[in-house]
């Protein structure tokens, strides 16, 4: 069965327009004479219709796309470095990377770099540490220690730690 002609831009917008008014995938594609995976295609891609990409041909295809976001949603450990040894396609780090990113799935978000304090955490405090200021010498007798979390096998999904 020979491809059919690539959409025009008309055609598009008929589809685009058929969907807001609250037609199904099969009632629009019918009067248009389209497939109705071409027409499930135009309304659920993200960016306007392409017939032609220049540069270098992708590595992966759309079923990769989606086993390395599934991948990388399940892993554990080292999301890139995880899904690039268990994925069966021959790519970089790099491709993981960039392909997590396109599919806005998953955010990297820095930590904060202080505890966000409120002005009434600040009193609080103030008020606990002078109360027990008078303690006196029984301050020879607690045990100050730095809780320090260390996560042995990769991050635990904290943000803040």
């Amino acid at each position: 069965m020979p491809k059919a002609s690539y959409l025009s831009n008309e055609e598009e917008s008929k589809i685009l327009h058929l969907k807001l008014l609250g037609k199904t995938v099969k009632e629009i594609s019918k009067p248009l004479n389209r497939s109705t995976s071409m027409t499930y295609r135009v309304l659920t891609r993200k960016t306007p219709y392409e017939p032609k990409r220049s540069g270098r041909p992708r590595v992966t295809d759309i079923l990769s796309d989606r086993r390395i976001k599934r991948m990388a949603s399940s892993q554990k450990m080292s999301v890139v470095r995880g899904t690039t040894r268990a994925s069966r396609l021959q790519i970089s780090k790099n491709t993981v990377h960039r392909r997590i990113i396109e599919s806005g799935y998953m955010i990297h978000v820095k930590m904060a770099r202080r505890l966000a304090l409120s002005k009434l955490h600040i009193s609080k405090r103030l008020k606990w540490a002078r109360n027990d200021i008078p303690y006196g010498d029984k301050w020879m007798a607690v045990l100050f220690s730095d809780d320090k979390k260390w996560n042995l096998y990769g991050p635990d999904g904290n943000i803040k730690y």
